[in-house]
């Protein structure tokens, strides 16, 4: 049998593991974690309408006003999966690591692939996550560059996060036409891509700014419409950066 000094210590360190396991438990049902969980709560009918309308938004009939749904104690946006205008992380982690890998085939099967290496690869991804850094910071920028005195838009980090790294869907689209159809192909798609992100912004942060500023002075709206033009125009030279592979 146990002796009295051994059961201690086993149901001691009993309570420690408990502990422990607890405490890893509140952290992955923490409030962190919901925000992620309504970012990732799509369905396929989301991700292949959502597609479509990052790659060609001039074909949207809707609105582009969030649906809102009553909770207690208030009201939330709805989630991904019922609200094609809500943002969503999935698409963007996916377009990531899809640009990643074909990033990396590419270079593989160029002129230089004997040279690839683990090491490139991670060249690609700390470049696209530079990239997709830099996107949010100027999209934080302008929200607060596009904040009245009188209203400042309230915006979440992970709505940000989602907008900037939708670039990453065209992006990928323009590296694998550039591969298949050559030089030409690969600026066209350039050119599309950069439009529609910079449209898809632009609707994006108006439909903001008209929710949560009611009214604005004519030179507050002449100072946000240079923001969202700029905005769109940032759009080039981050996608030209990530398109350069060699």
């Amino acid at each position: 049998s146990f002796s009295p000094l051994a059961k201690t210590a086993v149901a001691a360190y009993g309570e420690k593991a408990q502990q422990f396991v607890q405490n890893r438990m509140n952290f992955f049902s923490g409030p962190l974690t919901k925000n992620l969980q309504y970012y990732f709560n799509v369905n396929t009918n989301y991700v292949l309408k959502k597609m479509k309308l990052l790659l060609c938004p001039f074909i949207h009939k809707g609105s582009w006003t969030r649906m809102p749904e009553q909770v207690p104690g208030g009201f939330q946006f709805k989630p991904p999966r019922h609200d094609l205008n809500a943002p969503d992380l999935y698409i963007p982690a996916m377009a990531f690591n899809t640009y990643c890998v074909a990033s990396s085939i590419i270079s593989l099967s160029g002129t230089n692939g004997s040279a690839f290496g683990p090491e490139k690869f991670g060249n690609f991804v700390w470049s696209a996550f530079l990239i997709w850094l830099v996107e949010v910071l100027m999209l934080r920028t302008a929200v607060y560059l596009l904040s009245s005195p009188q209203a400042a838009l309230g915006v979440p980090l992970f709505d940000l996060c989602c907008y900037g790294g939708y670039v990453f869907v065209h992006v990928t689209a323009q590296i694998l036409i550039g591969f298949f159809a050559g030089h030409w192909g690969y600026y066209i798609a350039l050119a599309w891509g950069t439009l529609c992100m910079g449209v898809f912004l632009v609707k994006t942060f108006k439909r903001i700014l008209y929710s949560q500023t009611r009214q604005a002075s004519k030179q507050n709206s002449k100072r946000q419409s240079y923001m969202l033009l700029a905005i769109s125009l940032a759009q080039l030279p981050l996608a030209y950066w990530l398109g350069y592979i060699k």
